[in-house]
């Protein structure tokens, strides 16, 4: 191989599953990412409980709250899906901070709402920092979320220019 020839591993994706990945450039810090309403139900707290194998009495039957609540780690998806809503972003996540205010209990909707915090170049990588809050029907804070995401692991300077897959399913375009 030439000092000229690139491998895949050092291109950075155009394009994946979803369709066109977001640019460094396109991410306005303050943006506001809207909200959604989520209901959280006994196969989401059941499905948590699968994903991390992670299981106690109080997500199945009684805790000290009144009748079962869910894991306190089902809040970290949530911000993922809203970000997902306005931007096409992959990469790893490189900073969680999470606050745990009330527990979430099955049947509960919960509107999620967040905004673009920051965005920054570090080590020649892009990153880009969104901060999510979720509310109660009754109004109340239940959790906060803020993420820090590294938009792609190759340096910034590498081209763009490949065609990638996500999530391990190659879609049938590709």
């Amino acid at each position: 191989m030439s000092d000229k020839e690139i491998t895949p591993s050092q291109v950075r994706m155009v394009e994946d599953a979803t369709g066109k990945r977001t640019l460094y450039e396109e991410i306005e810090v303050g943006k506001d990412l809207g909200s959604f309403e989520w209901t959280v139900t006994e196969a989401d707290i059941e499905r948590q409980c699968q994903l991390d194998d992670h299981w106690h009495d109080w997500f199945q039957k009684d805790s000290p709250w009144g009748g079962p609540v869910a894991p306190p780690q089902i809040q970290s998806r949530p911000p993922r899906w809203l970000l997902g809503r306005t931007y096409n972003v992959r990469g790893v996540s490189y900073k969680h901070d999470f606050e745990y205010l009330k527990p979430i209990k099955p049947g509960e909707t919960l509107t999620i709402s967040g905004k673009i915090s920051d965005k920054y170049i570090k080590r020649d990588r892009e990153f880009v920092r969104w901060d999510t809050f979720a509310h109660n029907e009754k109004g109340e804070l239940v959790f906060t979320a803020s993420r820090v995401q590294a938009m792609d692991m190759i340096k910034r300077t590498a081209p763009r220019e490949g065609v990638g897959i996500d999530g391990g399913i190659k879609p049938e375009k590709i």
